[in-house]
């Protein structure tokens, strides 16, 4: 499980842990050099609304919680060098480690498209995921009046001085999006999310979000973090809405395309029958 995934499946455990037994955690968790004390992040654990600006809104996951009548968001700025000091402070708090939902994510997947277990699936046929997919990307790959041109790509270069935004060797440099433009993700194909980067970084890469595949090198995140900034790009990231409308739509894919494949299918059967009956 990957740590922020860790992180979140536990916000509402340590919350609740403030509001029960523990009063002034709040305070300790609210708190920047008590937060990296404790689990070694360059953040507070949560922030109240109010104390969030603009430009440092995409650090935080966008669900907003009530505790000790305060509304906080957490940050999303975890690393997998915090695992340990996260898991000793559930651990101290009587916490359990849940382990289930990668389990339950998986479920999920397996539920969205209605042909996954299809009896007529074909060599080298064409898989209803891929439309599914490429339809999410049409969506959000068009959000929003922003359009960009070939020379707003070329200063996108000048800022990286022309090198891969992730392993900074002078190559010759693809588009990458740094926060993949996929369901699960969100990421826009916005000037802000748009990186050089070499082939070796982009095949690599694939559909990991920026901070994952970096890892613990902060430097080259925090470039990229200071370049979405400088083009007012502020991600969609864990915006459980979105999340909620593009698996509507992913499904509605699936649905659609199983609604006509079967009145096709009635239409073939239908004409076979008519065929057959002057010979019976």
């Amino acid at each position: 499980m990957k740590i922020g995934e860790l992180v979140k499946q536990h916000i509402k455990d340590i919350f609740s842990n403030c509001e029960i037994a523990e009063h002034d955690e709040i305070y300790h968790l609210l708190d920047y050099k008590d937060s990296k004390n404790m689990f070694g992040v360059n953040y507070p654990f949560c922030t109240e609304l109010e104390n969030i600006e603009q430009s440092e809104s995409k650090r935080y996951w966008t669900e907003i919680y009530i505790v000790r009548s305060k509304r906080v968001r957490v940050t999303s700025q975890w690393f997998e060098k915090s695992r340990e000091s996260f898991l000793k402070y559930i651990e101290s708090k009587g916490i359990s480690v849940e382990n289930n939902l990668e389990n339950s994510t998986n479920n999920e997947h397996k539920a969205l498209s209605p042909f996954k277990n299809n009896s007529n699936s074909r060599y080298r046929g064409a898989a209803i995921g891929n439309s599914q997919n490429l339809f999410i990307r049409n969506i959000l790959s068009n959000l929003g009046q922003e359009s960009f041109t070939e020379n707003d790509w070329n200063l996108t270069k000048d800022y990286f001085l022309y090198k891969c935004a992730y392993c900074a060797l002078e190559a010759e440099l693809l588009i990458e999006h740094a926060i993949p433009i996929n369901k699960e993700k969100l990421g826009e194909h916005k000037l802000g999310n748009v990186v050089p980067s070499c082939k070796t970084c982009n095949s690599r890469k694939a559909g990991k979000d920026f901070r994952e595949f970096l890892g613990d090198d902060t430097a080259a995140i925090e470039k990229i973090e200071q370049y979405m900034d400088s083009r007012n790009y502020v991600p969609l990231e864990d915006n459980e809405q979105i999340k909620m409308i593009l698996n509507m739509a992913y499904k509605e894919v699936g649905f659609l395309a199983e609604r006509y494949v079967t009145i096709i299918n009635e239409l073939f059967s239908h004409s076979i029958n008519n065929y057959k009956q002057p010979n019976e």
